[in-house]
């Protein structure tokens, strides 16, 4: 007994076991409840996060070739809707299109203004934050894709009636989400709404073509044009269907609801070491 003793003093750390924080645990948290209360406000691990911020691409296509085809204007690309805008006041009397695109770009910056300050004050890469941002977006995709399937195409390409731009200033309210997450995952260059930034810098790279190296850049931006083209193609299949675009809003519905399901199970950031007070580190 008394060698066994021994032994465990000589091996035992001087100063304080050594320990991560996640050994550092209260009775709460041990439960259920708890445990999944921790894994919500942990923050996620940024790296691939890319990849779902690629899928925010798809979405834009269905979105946008959606809208397009129905109401003459965009719900993501604002460069758009601010052309349509212009030519629109230089002649105000000949076409409606201008003022949908005039309530998709206000709706637009509403959104940008309320998503970026809800992620920036409780924190950008917070898991919880993450799911209750794409769970707007989900819900007011729902509600748009909801108005148009029961009020179906607008007969007049120049109406602008409540069923018409209630679903563009939902549908662009929430666009601006995707965005705003690239910025808090510090991934600006896939802010999905904006495609020929990424064009230029994807034809710019000096090892386009050079694929023994690994770019990881290169590989986004090339991501995110075939995408938002291949969103763009099921959006026009849809609208040549039995479903027409309301079938395309609904699978964007379900692509945000994929995504809400990701970042729950989205591995968590690594933990630091804990500091303590004396300056040494517990691994």
């Amino acid at each position: 007994m008394r060698n066994n003793t021994i032994s465990n003093d000589e091996t035992r750390p001087l100063l304080y076991p050594i320990m991560s924080t996640d050994d550092i645990t209260t009775p709460a948290l041990t439960k259920p409840k708890g445990r999944w209360r921790r894994h919500l406000t942990t923050d996620i691990d940024r790296t691939h996060a890319d990849l779902v911020l690629i899928i925010c691409y798809l979405i834009t296509g269905l979105l946008d070739s959606s809208s397009i085809s129905i109401w003459g204007s965009f719900v993501s690309m604002q460069t758009g809707n601010t052309v349509y805008i212009g030519l629109g006041l230089a002649a105000p009397h000949e076409s409606t299109r201008w003022i949908k695109s005039g309530t998709s770009l206000l709706a637009f910056c509403l959104g940008s203004f309320l998503f970026s300050r809800f992620h920036r004050f409780f924190s950008p890469k917070r898991r919880w934050v993450l799911c209750v941002s794409f769970l707007v977006q989900f819900a007011f995709t729902i509600a748009a894709a909801a108005i148009v399937t029961v009020t179906g195409k607008p007969k007049d390409s120049d109406a602008t009636e409540w069923h018409v731009l209630l679903p563009i200033a939902l549908l662009a309210f929430q666009s601006c989400g995707q965005a705003v997450t690239s910025r808090a995952l510090k991934y600006n260059a896939l802010t999905s709404v904006v495609l020929t930034s990424v064009l230029c810098d994807l034809f710019s790279d000096a090892d386009l073509f050079n694929f023994k190296v690994h770019n990881r850049e290169r590989n986004q931006r090339m991501g995110a044009p075939a995408f938002l083209f291949l969103g763009a193609l099921f959006g026009g299949f849809f609208a040549r269907t039995s479903f027409g675009v309301a079938g395309a809003l609904w699978m964007a519905a379900g692509l945000k609801l994929a995504v809400i399901v990701l970042w729950l199970v989205w591995p968590a950031k690594p933990k630091a070491a804990v500091q303590h007070p004396n300056g040494l580190e517990r691994a």
